[in-house]
């Protein structure tokens, strides 16, 4: 469907088993961030708002797909409520499922870019242009870590 888009995350079939025998209790839903680069090669990270789950870490923004909503249209609709920024969603680049205690999210990464406004935290976030090289000195949600280290050793371009 894309071209050029590749899986970066290795397939764990067990993984896949799992999340299809999920028990009732378990709360699953699904996120999509974006990775967006500017004129400098620094990426774009949000901080979490302290007081909310995994407050204070730096993370892609992004946010919770809608019932019945696409996940360009989702990343749309969440970095323009979020940071004020018009996008255009490119090829996804890889994905994660963080689990916890009754908990799962799947999280879709994308590529982006701006096509409009300057990021700006609309929910009391920090925003931050951070370069590649510095990424793995922010303290980020656990289910991020593969993605930085891919985008810090250049396999995600």
């Amino acid at each position: 469907m894309w071209a050029g888009a590749r899986l970066t995350v290795p397939w764990k079939p067990a993984t896949v088993f799992a999340m299809a025998q999920a028990p009732e209790s378990l709360r699953e839903f699904t996120v999509v961030a974006a990775v967006i680069r500017d004129q400098e090669d620094r990426v774009l990270l949000a901080q979490r708002p302290e007081g909310r789950h995994m407050g204070g870490l730096w993370e892609f923004p992004g946010g919770k797909i809608d019932d019945g909503e696409s996940p360009s249209a989702a990343l749309i609709r969440e970095l323009d409520e979020e940071l004020g920024i018009g996008i255009e969603v490119q090829c996804p680049l890889t994905f994660a499922v963080h689990e916890e205690s009754g908990l799962r999210i799947l999280l879709l990464f994308y590529g982006a870019r701006i096509v409009s406004g300057e990021p700006q935290g609309h929910e009391g976030q920090a925003v931050e242009w951070v370069a590649v090289t510095e990424l793995p000195s922010f303290p980020t949600p656990p289910a991020d870590a593969e993605l930085i280290r891919l985008l810090a050793e250049g396999s995600i371009p």
